[in-house]
Order: C-alpha cells, then structure tokens, then sequence
C-alpha cells in the first residue's frame, strides 16, 4: 500500500486512528529529552520511553527534531501554572516570592535537573533558529512576567521603582540570574544553585525594605 505522506506530523491519517495518547507519548519523551539531552537521546531511547514502534514514533512526529518540537511545546504549555501568576497574578512581591520558591523547588528535584528550555536552549538553539526562536520567546516571556509582578509591587507601594526603565532592568537582572541557576543546576552544581536562588530572595527583600525606608521617611521631608 502506498504511504500517504500528506498529513502532517501529529496528525493520524484519515482511516487509521491511533492506538495511542499523543499527550501522553509527548510527556515521555519530555521526561527522556529532559534527562539525557537531545544530543545524547537516540531514537531508542525514545521508542523505549514511549513505548511506540520506530515506525509509529515517526508517523506521529516525522523525526527526532519533531519530537523535540512538540516536547518543547508541551513543556511551554505545562509552565502555565509557574509563569501565569507572574504575569497576571492579583499580587505584587508575593507573586515573584512564589516564583522564587517554586524555581528553588525545581532545583530539588531528581528527574530533569535545571530547565528544559534553558537546556535545549543551550545545547540546540546555537545551530537551529526554530529552536532558537522559541527559546528566545521563552526567556522573553519570563523577563516580562517578572517585570509585570514588579511593576505591580511597585504601584501597591511594595517596592521603590521609579519608572519602567527601572522596572525592565531589575526584571532583566533576576531572569539572567534565574538562567544561570537552570544552568548551573543541570551541571551538576545543585547546591551552589540553591544558594543563588536564596541570594535573589534575600535581594527581593531587600527592594522591599528600601521602600518601607523610603515610605518611614517621607513625613520628616514634608
């Protein structure tokens, strides 16, 4: 019979519904993709993860960069819950205080070590601009949550910031810094990440204490 190689990958064939949920094959070969690196992950890795015959694995997802592809976009969906309060959350310093903890959490865990994101970044965007491109909107995407939890410590008197220039640099300096710990964690360095994520809250509070300085000290100015 002949292939019918229009459909694209992710979608089944009209006639042949899959026998699987692509959901949760996407999910396994997140956790593999994850642990070993893309580099380092082989077909039989994923086949072995996922449970799917070569022949069914590439029907889904057309190769391994495609794997890649949908992994990394399920790993996007999946920090929703992580980057959502920070963009839209009701508060303001505790908003970036949960981010924080949550980062440190993370750092914790035994399976996946550091980010998805910042690892592929790191490994595959260098010589593929699709992957580059989406980690870029990635990393783009925390800097803008961390300014928009900032920006609304600032305007509930949280934090002294004087503009948005302001603002944009201290969100640019905790997402650099959080990087780094994803990068650090994930060679290795856990508790040396652990101590940087404790320095950054220790920051944060320290914003927090110059503007109740700040607030102590305006009724002798006037």
């Amino acid at each position: 019979m002949q292939q019918d190689r229009s459909a694209p990958a992710g979608v089944s064939r009209r006639g042949r519904p899959r026998s699987f949920d692509l959901d949760v094959v996407t999910a396994a070969a997140l956790r593999t993709l994850w642990t070993k690196g893309y580099e380092t992950t082989s077909i039989e890795d994923l086949v072995q993860a996922t449970g799917l015959a070569p022949s069914s694995l590439y029907a889904a997802f057309g190769s391994k960069q495609g794997v890649l592809e949908a992994a990394l976009a399920r790993y996007d969906r999946d920090r929703e819950d992580l980057l959502a309060p920070l963009e839209r959350g009701s508060g303001g310093l505790d908003d970036l205080r949960r981010f924080l903890s949550s980062i440190r959490h993370s750092l914790t865990q035994s399976d996946g070590p550091g980010c998805f994101m910042v690892n592929t970044a790191t490994e595959v965007a260098p010589r593929d601009d699709r992957i580059a491109e989406r980690a870029n909107r990635y990393r783009e995407r925390v800097r803008d949550g961390i300014a928009a939890a900032l920006g609304r410590a600032a305007a509930r008197g949280e934090l002294a910031l004087q503009d948005a220039e302001d603002i944009t640099g201290r969100a640019r300096l905790l997402q650099a810094a959080v990087y780094g710990v994803q990068v650090a964690a994930r060679g290795g360095a856990t508790e040396e990440a652990l101590a940087t994520v404790d320095a950054l809250r220790r920051q944060v509070e320290q914003w927090a204490g110059e503007a109740v300085q700040l607030r102590d000290r305006q009724p002798e100015d006037r």
